[in-house]
């Protein structure tokens, strides 16, 4: 028998491959790494389960703008406080979050990417992450001056096998490409 694989599985599943070493090295020595979500929808959706299924992840907040959204996600991770502003969220209980995951509509990705860095925070985002290159070189710089992790999801393209191609390419596999 065989078994068709959804878009959105085969998302949730790259992003999961593409997460794991992020993930791990994110780790702060306190046991699993504490999982806030802003935008639980969609693709903020599939990347919430994505990094969930990672067995060293616990998600500890979930933030939705749109109340049906929340329910649906809070259905899935009971456990996790739930709210629908991110602003908020971190100031209820910033010191309980490791890393963040950003999916929320494309107008509001830097200005939540950056709100968590600001807080000290490991960021996932969808993308586009900004509308300008200004907003990019500045994220980009406040990561590297706090060394915090970040990472820009274009679906399959961080995924291991995507990278494997890349690297084979590079290293002359198939002659110079032009």
């Amino acid at each position: 028998m065989t078994r068709s694989l959804t878009r959105r599985q085969f998302v949730a599943g790259a992003s999961a491959l593409a997460l794991g070493p992020s993930i791990l090295s994110a780790r702060t020595g306190r046991g699993k790494l504490r999982l806030a979500t802003i935008g639980s929808g969609g693709m903020g959706g599939a990347d919430l389960n994505a990094i969930a299924s990672h067995p060293d992840v616990q998600v500890v907040a979930l933030c939705d703008v749109d109340a049906n959204t929340l329910a649906a996600s809070a259905k899935k991770f009971p456990q996790a406080k739930q709210f629908r502003d991110y602003r908020k969220m971190f100031a209820e209980i910033a010191d309980e979050i490791d890393i963040v995951n950003v999916g929320t509509p494309d107008h509001t990705h830097a200005a939540a990417a950056m709100s968590a860095m600001l807080k000290g925070k490991h960021v996932y985002c969808q993308k586009p992450l900004t509308h300008d290159v200004f907003e990019s070189r500045k994220l980009a710089e406040f990561a590297r001056a706090k060394k915090l992790m970040t990472q820009m999801g274009i679906q399959v393209h961080s995924a291991k096998e995507y990278r494997l191609a890349v690297r084979v390419i590079q290293d002359g596999a198939i002659g110079k490409v032009k």
